[in-house]
């Protein structure tokens, strides 16, 4: 039986409460104050009710969720109880906000996503390039996947205002994440060294997403240096420290961030953030471990490829410009919805909206497009990326940070599972038109198909997004 009990707003309507540090439901004002805090700058500086609910809609918030967590029947409603009870202060303060340190924390979130591959020539020196190659990729696509949904949880208690129990909850799924990461090497019947590396980079891209979270760029920038500098003496000097001690160095690091994440985790609890999470919180959480699952693997996809035919990994720097662009994506995707607000806030012509969401959205995707299209271009000159399949897999990968800009843009609107769809759909005509390529039926080869997949999936989410992005309207 739910332990959720029904009560009357102020309104009269009859809606679910939600839980609260007491048990019991509490007054409006005592229930919207964590989501001010989370929320104060932006809806501070509101001209009107219809901005607040622009700025609610570009975090995330749905009607189901309002409905669930603070009692009020749909976004609006909520948005005109926050308009009200919110300090006021004057909007020319936020034009003169200096959002430069944003933007580069931002960018600075691709080198951080891209910095394990700067570790991978000195661990196939060390345990064999073969050996490692698959360990590392399943590592990979585990740590991000597992991430998605940790960081999603976390932020559903921090927008409760359970501050505390969501660095419990991460400190918890921390420890439990490094136990698939011990199967994977089971499985693989990895000997010591390669078991230590894939429990390693999974702790890694758990620690990095937790200090992002927290903005704790600098930290996590402090213990990865040690490990790039290392990482780059190898390439240039190999004999320097060698295989053995650049991989040394590297551990070190990653164990560095993993101290630095657990110290920012540490806290004392209220509540068992257990308790405080909800059934339907686990399921939403589900589409987004899936998101982070096939973006893994369509990232991965061309180094796995290449382990399994025995063929060089080389052509898997293409995939370089993509992964130090995602910085770039979080800019832009920023900044987009920061004008999708000023526009809500603006026009009450559905025709103005219309026109102008479009122009905001393609602007935003033609900037980040720019930027991942710089990056294409000095990774085939800096790698000498020069071969015909080299060039088709840069192509095929700038189609793919387009079609993930497009992606993050749905997931932000709560449209996880058209994303997910567009992403099956891809990978399902790349692996026809590959089988097909293989039996002689296509004049295809692996890069082409691959090609064709990251082209239906970035064409399918164009289509989806044109009319999902109309839906904003319904807030003017």
């Amino acid at each position: 039986m739910s332990q959720r009990t029904e009560f009357y707003s102020e309104r009269g309507v009859a809606v679910l409460a939600s839980y609260t540090r007491t048990g019991y439901p509490v007054g409006a004002t005592d229930r919207l104050t964590p989501l001010l805090q989370h929320l104060g700058p932006l809806i501070e500086t509101a001209v009107d009710a219809q901005q607040v609910a622009a700025v609610l809609e570009a975090h995330g918030y749905n009607d189901r969720m309002v409905l669930e967590r603070y009692g009020y029947p749909n976004v609006f409603e909520l948005a005109e109880a926050l308009y009200r009870i919110a300090p006021r202060r004057a909007a020319a303060s936020r034009r003169k906000a200096n959002r430069l340190p944003e933007t580069l924390r931002e960018l600075s979130h691709g080198l951080f996503y891209g910095m394990p591959g700067l570790f991978f020539p000195a661990i196939f020196a060390w345990v064999g390039a073969r050996e490692a190659t698959l360990g590392l990729i399943l590592s990979a696509i585990l740590g991000w996947a597992w991430s998605q949904g940790m960081i999603r949880l976390a932020y559903v208690l921090m927008g409760r205002g359970f501050a505390a129990e969501a660095r419990k909850l991460l400190q918890t799924m921390f420890f439990l994440g490094l136990g698939p990461a011990l199967l994977v090497s089971l499985l693989l019947q990895a000997d010591l060294a390669l078991a230590v590396l894939v429990v390693l980079q999974t702790a890694y891209h758990m620690a990095s997403s937790i200090l992002l979270l927290y903005k704790r760029e600098l930290w996590l920038l402090l213990a990865a240096l040690p490990a790039v500098l290392a990482g780059v003496l190898f390439l240039w000097f190999p004999e320097l420290l060698g295989a053995t001690g650049t991989v040394t160095v590297m551990m070190g690091s990653v164990l560095l961030s993993v101290a630095a994440a657990l110290l920012e985790l540490r806290t004392r609890a209220g509540h068992s953030p257990w308790k405080v999470l909800q059934k339907a919180d686990w399921l939403d959480a589900i589409p987004l471990v899936l998101y982070g699952l096939f973006s893994a693997i369509f990232v991965f996809i061309n180094p796995f490829w290449h382990w399994v035919t025995g063929t060089s990994i080389v052509l898997g720097l293409a995939v370089v410009p993509l992964v130090l662009s995602m910085g770039g994506l979080e800019w832009q995707l920023r900044v987009f919805l920061e004008r999708v607000s000023l526009l809500l806030a603006s026009t009450s012509d559905l025709r103005v909206f219309a026109r102008n969401i479009n122009r905001i959205f393609l602007s935003a995707l033609a900037s980040y497009a720019a930027l991942l299209l710089v990056l294409s271009l000095l990774t085939k000159v800096f790698f000498g990326l020069n071969s015909p399949a080299s060039e088709v897999f840069l192509l095929a990968n700038f189609l793919l940070g387009i079609g993930f800009f497009v992606a993050f843009t749905l997931t932000s609107m709560n449209r996880t599972l058209r994303v997910l769809l567009g992403m099956l759909l891809a990978l399902l005509v790349y692996a026809v038109a590959f089988a097909l390529s293989i039996q002689g039926l296509l004049p295809l080869d692996e890069s082409v198909s691959y090609l064709i997949g990251c082209g239906v999936f970035t064409s399918y989410l164009l289509l989806v997004a044109l009319p999902v992005l109309r839906e904003l309207r319904n807030y003017q």
